[in-house]
């Protein structure tokens, strides 16, 4: 056995494991969703933010030179977009992504496929599912498609939603030809069966008439016999 007057904690257990100060948890702070409009712009078919000045998304190859970069719009959009990015409350932000829809043009999509993909609420992702399937722009199938994996059943709902409303407005051209097609043939139909009839008259009456000189030939024949 040890000497005990050099066992300073000889009252301690030595296996005793010592508790750990438990930490108060903190609120999670809320993360901004950062876009400098200036000098920025989002691609609404991928969701991701490029130069303003590219007119082809570097990341999925869309061209969007026929869609204005939020950028370059007035004051108002801008200040929507950013509330709608960075604004603390949900509600505000839903609310905020509403405006847009109501007010914004082709150049709001991209801020509403950022928001999709990138918002931390999803009421709010839901609402940008909900205006990119009101907009019906054929950019907005691939960030709808990507929403389908998204963790909330809502957000998925919602881009279903979206999906099958692009593709109703947005008809392959050849499908919307041979429909054109088919109206256009059984409108004609009647038509060039009136036509057909008109051509059966005006066969009769050639016939009519040529019997009809025929029968004055025979009949001056007759007379200068006589004669």
């Amino acid at each position: 056995m040890g000497n005990d007057k050099y066992n300073q904690n000889r009252t301690k257990n030595p296996y005793r494991v010592s508790k750990e100060s438990v930490s108060k948890p903190t609120p999670t702070s809320f993360t901004k969703l950062g876009v400098d409009f200036e000098t920025q712009r989002i691609c609404p078919s991928c969701g991701k933010a490029i130069k303003i000045a590219h007119n082809f998304c570097k990341f999925c190859g869309v061209d969007l030179s026929g869609i204005q970069p939020l950028g370059y719009s007035d004051r108002t959009l801008k200040e929507l977009a950013n509330t709608a990015l960075t604004d603390p409350n949900s509600g505000v932000r839903k609310d905020a992504v509403d405006t847009l829809g109501e007010l914004g043009e082709n150049e709001v999509l991209g801020i509403f496929a950022y928001i999709l993909l990138n918002d931390r609420d999803e009421v709010v992702r839901k609402e940008a599912a909900d205006e990119l399937g009101d907009f019906a722009h054929p950019y907005s199938l691939d960030v709808l498609a990507k929403a389908l994996k998204d963790p909330s059943p809502i957000v998925r709902k919602e881009a279903i939603e979206g999906l099958k409303k692009i593709k109703k407005k947005n008809k392959p051209e050849k499908k919307i030809e041979a429909e054109k097609e088919e109206k256009e043939e059984l409108i004609s139909k009647p038509a060039e069966n009136g036509q057909e009839i008109a051509e059966l008259d005006d066969l009769e009456d050639d016939e009519e008439s040529e019997e009809d000189v025929l029968r004055e030939i025979e009949v001056e024949d007759e007379d200068s016999d006589e004669q």
